[in-house]
């Protein structure tokens, strides 16, 4: 029997990897129940220094305990309502959580769960940030040169802090006004509409469920459709070096 595969949009390269609704696959971990877990991003890509997953829960299902008290955590609440370490996070609710504080999740309902976690990388003289919970429609807006707004999850010009997430709005047409090339690393959730997304040479469609790894340096840039607004979650490392020998 074949395998049709003429149809997936799935890619893996060097710099980059596409992963498609289609092409995901759920995995389990250990501390976790009622719930699939999509890895996104994980350090098996070769350069990845973070985690990224989507978490499908069922009603009643998260963490049977405190997890992972040795990393810092980002959790976005896509839909449904979760209950991370006693508080209450509706959809389009976030909360950072420092590191060795660990995350116990619970889901009131069948939710969808972004979560990051990464191993906290400390700064000389820079006191660890501390933990916050948001929501999106709180966010201030920002509008860049090109057009885009631009939410800020985290304080972005915090430099305890070592990562940012940030939520891009296209408006139909607007792109990036270049093609990027940095040394940062990122994880691309798309989160409304489709565009085209230029990835180290290669152009790629992209639509609402979609998700981009990009490594340090590779080329990137995006395009939003003409017929609706696109919007994407995205992560950056940031305000570290990475250790020189």
């Amino acid at each position: 029997m074949s395998v049709t595969v003429s149809g997936s949009r799935g890619r893996r390269r060097a710099t980059y990897h596409l992963l498609t609704p289609p092409n995901r696959y759920p995995s389990q971990l250990a501390g976790w129940d009622g719930t699939a877990v999509f890895k996104l991003a994980t350090p098996r890509t070769g350069t990845s220094r973070f985690g990224q997953y989507l978490l499908e829960l069922e009603q009643g299902g998260g963490t049977t305990g405190t997890v992972d008290e040795g990393f810092e955590h980002f959790i976005l609440s896509l839909e449904g309502e979760i209950e991370l370490d006693g508080v209450e996070l509706g959809e389009g609710a976030f909360a950072y959580v420092p590191s060795g504080c660990g995350i116990a999740l619970r889901s009131s309902s069948a939710a969808r769960v972004m979560w990051i976690k990464r191993r906290y990388e400390a700064a000389a003289g820079i006191a660890a940030p501390q933990g916050l919970f948001g929501r999106l429609t709180e966010l201030t807006s920002y509008l860049t040169d090109s057009g885009v707004l631009r939410r800020e999850l985290l304080p972005a010009n915090d430099p305890a802090f070592d990562f940012t997430m940030s939520l891009m709005t296209f408006p139909p047409g607007a792109d990036l006004g270049q093609v990027e090339v940095h040394d940062e690393e990122h994880g691309l959730y798309m989160t409304q509409g489709s565009g085209c997304y230029h990835l180290d040479g290669d152009d790629h469609d992209v639509s609402a469920g979609d998700f981009i790894y990009m490594a340090p340096y590779c080329p990137q840039s995006f395009t939003a459709s003409p017929d609706g607004p696109a919007e994407y979650l995205l992560y950056k490392d940031v305000n570290r070096q990475i250790k020189l020998t």
